[in-house]
């Protein structure tokens, strides 16, 4: 059990990314129904396939959260001495349990208005139960409430959009701009919602500025708050679309879906980093270890990369798999020395002239044409040899511990996964880039790959002696995970966009971001 205790700490985070997720499709698409397909008098196939829509979303947020009861009772019965029965008796267990249920009866209601409005808000009464703001104790039913808010302004913005692009394969011109219309009322709404309780909700929970940016919470808190920004700026941009929509629907129609992609991916991306917010504590509570100015001054400064590898044999002998998982979820890892420090920083800034020099040969394709600069996705082949190779020394093939052991812990399973997907993207990036590969399909490798690593990269946790070294850890890597899921979405862009000018100027932005990681890899120091 010990050897299981730390993935779940992954696996309870990615659980709760699927039930974020699934309960803003659930939540967003019975209110798409009832306030945008009904009055737009919808086709009956259309509703029909809307309402299958939001009965597979609903029964997925089910699966999810029966999922998370059996990944949390674990965690509790393996890590603390709980018994099953013990575990039932707690709240989050009656909630979780309470809003699956929920979800399932929404299934069976969904033909029925008033009814599934109220099975709906049970499923929002029950996930608001289980968050930071039902375990406060002080102000706790005014942050219920603005929790509450935050949930519904994210469903009627977020989970409704993907309902509004399946709407419109199957409306006509006229009627598509009359559905754009009222869902973008709905959206405007469901973003001020988002962003006035998030921004109340902001004060309680973190109140000072060293708060924002001395913690892992506020960190998360201006990821959330990037990704918003730039689902904003694309919001922005389909409403300008959507005031020309009455003399060129056609056109501009197909334009607006291709933005609210974008903003769809956007979107579920920072309910990932919501996911991320909620296991760790308030900044309000961390009153000690936090980062100041000095430190984050200290550790931006910018310093020569460091090129020369210190040998194997001077790291830090590994222990037993057993001795490792256990110190890692019970004294949070062991301090390393100073050649275990100057490996990771090795690893880092060869990183990050690899993937440098890759997004200045992707520049230099977009911007020049250079046929040669076309092959820089093979520079990212040997990224994902050098990270199998030396991103674990511990572990196989560098260490004694087996390539099957070596899974027991997260870090080491998140590494091989990035290699695997480094890989995947690179092949069939450079077969698009170079013509031997013509589906269309393999184009969108890249940027599903880019923005999906982007995403997975903010669920990574590291084992450190305390919360501050964590935190500066989480300076290099946070940027990172930005900027990749926005490389990503950006080339998205770039292959979908009907317009030539607004595709070019979305190709300039992913190796840009590109560039921008390769530079902050080289700037990565373990203190």
């Amino acid at each position: 059990m010990l050897w299981l205790l730390k993935d779940f700490d992954l696996l309870s985070v990615l659980l709760r990314a699927a039930t974020l997720s699934f309960e803003a499709l659930t939540l967003g698409g019975t209110a798409f129904l009832l306030l945008v397909a009904l009055p737009a008098q919808l086709s009956d196939s259309a509703q029909l396939t809307l309402r299958r829509a939001v009965r597979i979303a609903a029964l997925a947020f089910a699966v999810a959260q029966i999922s998370s009861i059996a990944v949390s009772s674990a965690i509790l019965i393996g890590g603390s001495g709980f018994s099953f029965h013990d575990v039932l008796a707690t709240n989050f267990f009656r909630a979780d349990l309470l809003a699956a249920f929920a979800a399932v009866l929404l299934c069976v209601l969904l033909g029925h208005a008033r009814l599934s409005a109220f099975a709906a808000a049970a499923v929002l009464a029950a996930s608001v139960a289980t968050s930071h703001a039902a375990a406060r104790l002080d102000h706790r039913p005014l942050l219920l409430g603005l929790t509450a808010a935050h949930h519904t302004g994210t469903a009627i913005w977020i989970g409704a959009m993907p309902f509004l692009l399946l709407a419109l394969r199957s409306s006509p011109s006229r009627a598509a701009s009359v559905m754009v219309r009222r869902y973008s009322m709905m959206a405007m709404a469901g973003a001020a919602l988002l962003l006035g309780a998030g921004l109340w909700m902001a004060w309680f929970y973190v109140r000072s500025w060293q708060g924002l940016y001395g913690t892992t919470y506020g960190a998360m808190l201006l990821a959330k708050g990037y990704l918003f920004l730039l689902m904003i700026g694309l919001g922005a941009g389909n409403f300008l679309l959507l005031r020309r929509t009455k003399y060129q629907p056609d056109s501009l129609l197909v334009r607006l879906r291709r933005f609210s992609e974008a903003e769809i991916g956007l979107g579920f991306t920072a309910i990932l980093v919501a996911a991320s917010l909620t296991s760790q504590p308030p900044a309000v509570d961390l009153t000690q270890d936090r980062l100041t100015t000095h430190d984050i001054v200290q550790r931006m400064h910018w310093e020569t990369p460091r090129l020369k590898s210190p040998p194997l044999a001077q790291l830090a002998p590994p222990t037993s798999m057993a001795v490792a998982v256990r110190d890692s979820q019970f004294t949070d890892g062991s301090i390393s020395d100073a050649n275990d420090r100057a490996w990771s920083e090795y690893n880092h800034h060869w990183a990050g002239l690899i993937v440098l020099a890759a997004g200045l040969m992707a520049l230099l394709a977009q911007l020049g044409g250079r046929r040669w600069a076309g092959n820089w996705p093979l520079l990212f082949i040997g990224l994902a040899i050098f990270i199998l190779l030396r991103a674990d020394p511990e572990n196989w093939p560098l260490g004694p511990r087996s390539f099957w052991q070596s899974f027991a812990q997260p870090d080491v399973l998140e590494h091989r996964l990035y290699a695997v997907l480094i890989t995947v993207f690179a092949f069939f990036e450079w077969g698009v880039e170079t013509g031997r590969i013509h589906t269309r399909r393999a184009a969108y490798v890249f940027p599903l790959l880019c923005a999906a690593g982007g995403a997975l990269l903010i669920t990574h946790s590291h084992a450190l002696s305390n919360i501050k070294d964590e935190m500066l850890t989480e300076l290099s890597h946070t940027p990172i995970a930005l900027l990749g899921a926005t490389a990503g979405w950006a080339r998205w862009l770039e292959l979908r966009l009907p317009s030539r000018r607004e595709s070019k100027m979305a190709g300039i932005v992913w190796p840009l971001c590109l560039v921008l990681v390769g530079l902050v890899l080289l700037d990565y120091r373990e203190m």
